[in-house]
């Protein structure tokens, strides 16, 4: 028994990991793979972003400075 209370007590995520997994930061762009359309997230949140475009998902973009 108590080697199960040692394993619960210690939780996976942290809060600060929390927040980080769940924050919707502004400045993130993302573009779609078949018809090259792009968003940026202008406004940030606490949620989840999964953008689709032409049925898909959209991909991150990771350098979004360096898009022309």
């Amino acid at each position: 028994m108590d080697e199960q209370k040692d394993v619960l007590s210690e939780p996976e995520w942290s809060q600060a990991d929390w927040a980080s997994g769940w924050t919707i930061h502004v400045g993130k762009a993302y573009s779609c793979r078949k018809c090259g359309t792009m968003i940026m997230v202008t406004k940030g949140g606490i949620g989840t972003l999964e953008p689709k475009c032409c049925g898909r998902d959209m991909a991150l973009v990771e350098r979004p400075d360096e898009i022309r």
